[in-house]
Parts: structure tokens; C-alpha cells; sequence
């Protein structure tokens, strides 16, 4: 029962070491880097998709197979 008292809490709490402010900086830093890049690379290749479907002239369904969309090609 002791465990769960006041001392045990306390003693607890002051146990935690503290956050390391360079690795926190370096983590936010590195997240923030590999999000923008990854945010750049989804809107080029958008854009890159956006030029090929305009490029390309509409086909109608009945020219395309009907056996790429069963399963396993056949």
C-alpha cells in the first residue's frame, strides 16, 4: 500500500531525468526536414502526374482488357 502513497509518488516524479534540449532541437529539426521534403516530393510528383493524364487522350473502358483487372493476370 505504501507504494501508492505520497513518499512513493514523489520520490517517483523526482526520479525522471530531464529532456536533453539538443536532442529534442535535433528531433523537431530532423522531423520538419523530412516532412517539407517529403511534402515536396508528393506535390512534384502531382504535378507530374497532372501533365501525363492531360497529355494523354481519354480511352473509353471497352478498349482496355478485362484481364488486368482479374486477379493474379488471368
Amino acid at each position: 500500500m505504501d507504494r501508492f502513497g505520497r513518499k512513493s509518488r514523489r520520490a517517483a516524479e523526482s526520479e525522471t531525468a530531464p529532456l536533453d534540449p539538443i536532442a529534442l532541437t535535433l528531433a523537431l529539426w530532423l522531423g520538419l526536414v523530412v516532412g517539407v521534403t517529403g511534402l515536396m516530393r508528393l506535390s512534384d510528383n502531382a504535378a507530374a502526374n497532372a501533365a501525363r493524364t492531360q497529355d494523354q487522350p481519354q480511352r473509353a473502358m471497352s478498349f482496355v482488357r478485362p484481364s488486368i483487372y482479374a486477379p493474379y493476370g488471368s
